[in-house]
C-alpha cells in the first residue's frame, strides 16, 4: 500500500480484509520478494488498513494459502511449445451439454425448473444414474454452492425427492465471494473433497459489489479464474445465472450481464416455457464450442399428491433450436395480440372481412398473423367477395 492511498483513508472491512491481503501478497511475490518479505508486507496492510485486523489465526492462514499460490504462480511457464502438448479430446461429464474441465452455464428465469435441473444431474452423478432418462453417468462426487437454498428445507429434500445419494454431497455452509480468497477456499475444498461436478447457483451471489457485471473486462476478470481451476483440476463447474427481464432476440444473449458471461464458457443451457404447451419446459443447448449443440428436451414438474417438493417428468426430444423456439414464443404473443384487436373492432358486430383486415394490417400485423389470429378469437368469416367477419358466440351466451 503506497502513502497517498492511506491519505485518502483507504481501508478494507468485511471479506474485502482476506482477498485484498492475498491480492497484494501475490503481487509481492510476482515482483520478486521473499516469504520474509511478503509477510513482513502482509503484516503492515494489516496493521494499518484492515478494520478490524484479521486475528493472528486468521492472518496466518490467510498468508500461508497466499504463500502457496504465489509457490505455484513461480512454476508456470507462462510461454511454452506447442509441440510439447499431446493432443487429447474433449471430455464430458454429460455429452455434449456438459464437457469437464471447463465452464457451462445454465439460464432462466425464476421458477423455471434451473436448481431442480441441478438437483436432478447431481442425483444421476452421485447414483451413476441417467441425466433426462438418455445420458448415462459415471459415479462421482458433487459440491454444490447454493447459498439462496436452505440446506435443511430445500437442498436436501430435493436431492433426496430425485433419488441421490447425499453421502456423495457437499455444500458451501458460509457463502464466500468468489474472489482470490475465495477461490483459494474453493480450491483447497475440491483437492481435499474431489468432486465431478461444482454447481454455484445463482452467479451475483459470489460475485464482489465492487465488479460490475456489464462491464466487460471486469467479467473477464472473474470468470477466467474459475476457467483455470476447472481446467486444473479437471471438473465441471456449472455457474447458474437469470434472464434479462426486457428478452433478448437470441438465446446466447438472453442472460444478464456482460456477454463475455456466455463467452467466457464452454457450454450455454438454457431452460424456458415451450411457447405452445405452458406446463412444459425446455432444455436447450444454444453454444457448444467443443462439439455439435445437443437436442432440445422437454420436461414437466411434476408434483405428486402428498410429495412436499417437485420431481421432474422428461418428455420427448423436439428438433427445434433455443432460437427456433424463443421466436415461436414472440409469435404466440403476437398472435394473442392479433386475436385481442379483431375482437375489439368487431364488438359492435359484423364487419367486411377486407376492411378489418385493412386495419389489422394498418396496425403491422402480417397475413399469416391474422389468418392465425382469426382462428384464435372464433371469427365466424364468410366467403366470397362480401364476405363478412363476426364473433361465433357460444350457446352460454346465446
Amino acid at each position: 500500500m503506497s502513502r497517498s492511498e492511506k491519505k485518502r483513508g483507504l481501508v478494507f472491512k468485511g471479506s474485502a480484509r482476506g482477498s485484498e491481503l492475498t491480492a497484494a501478497i501475490r503481487n509481492w511475490g510476482a515482483r520478486g520478494a521473499t516469504r520474509v518479505q511478503a509477510r513482513e508486507l502482509a503484516e503492515t496492510q494489516n496493521a494499518e488498513f484492515n478494520v478490524p485486523q484479521l486475528g493472528e489465526d486468521e492472518f496466518d492462514q490467510v498468508f500461508k494459502e497466499a504463500w502457496a499460490i504465489v509457490k505455484a504462480d513461480r512454476k508456470v511457464e507462462v510461454f511454452c511449445e506447442l509441440s510439447d502438448v499431446e493432443s487429447r479430446k474433449a471430455e464430458f461429464l454429460v455429452d455434449p451439454y456438459i464437457p469437464r474441465g471447463a465452464l457451462t452455464i445454465l439460464d432462466g428465469h425464476p421458477g423455471q425448473g434451473k436448481s431442480l435441473i441441478t438437483n436432478h444431474l447431481a442425483a444421476a452423478i452421485t447414483t451413476g444414474g441417467r441425466f433426462a432418462d438418455k445420458y448415462k453417468m459415471s459415479k462421482g462426487n458433487v459440491l454444490f454452492m447454493s447459498p439462496e437454498d436452505d440446506p435443511d428445507r430445500v437442498l436436501r429434500p430435493r436431492l433426496e425427492a430425485q433419488g441421490a445419494d447425499i453421502r456423495r454431497i457437499r455444500f458451501m455452509a458460509r457463502p464466500e465471494y468468489l474472489d482470490e480468497y475465495g477461490r483459494s477456499l474453493l480450491r483447497n475444498e475440491l483437492i481435499e473433497h474431489p468432486a465431478k461436478l461444482v454447481v454455484i447457483d445463482p452467479i451475483p451471489s459470489f460475485v464482489s459489489p465492487e465488479t460490475n457485471t456489464y462491464r466487460a473486462t471486469e467479467v473477464r476478470g472473474f470468470m477466467q479464474p474459475l476457467a483455470l481451476l476447472a481446467r486444473e483440476l479437471d471438473i465441471a463447474i456449472l455457474i447458474v445465472r437469470h434472464l434479462r427481464k426486457g428478452g433478448s432476440d437470441t438465446a446466447i444473449e438472453a442472460g444478464q450481464g456482460s456477454m463475455d458471461f456466455i463467452a467466457a464458457v464452454r457450454s450455454g443451457l438454457m431452460i424456458f416455457r415451450h411457447p405452445v404447451d405452458d406446463q412444459t419446459r425446455v432444455f436447450s443447448h444454444p453454444k457448444s464450442n467443443w462439439t455439435k449443440n445437443g437436442p432440445s428436451l422437454t420436461f414437466e414438474l411434476d408434483s405428486k399428491s402428498g410429495a412436499s417438493v417437485p420431481t421432474i417428468t422428461w418428455l420427448a426430444e423436439l428438433e427445434e433450436s433455443a432460437d427456433q423456439l424463443l421466436k415461436g414464443a414472440s409469435q404466440e404473443k403476437v398472435v394473442d395480440a392479433c386475436a385481442e384487436k379483431i375482437r375489439e373492432i368487431l364488438v359492435l358486430g359484423p364487419m367486411k372481412a377486407r376492411d378489418a383486415i385493412d386495419q389489422l394490417i394498418k396496425l403491422g400485423f402480417s397475413k399469416r398473423t391474422i389468418d392465425r389470429a382469426k382462428d384464435l378469437a372464433d371469427v365466424k368469416a364468410g366467403r366470397g367477395p362480401g364476405a363478412t367477419w363476426t364473433i361465433q358466440r357460444s350457446k352460454d351466451c346465446q
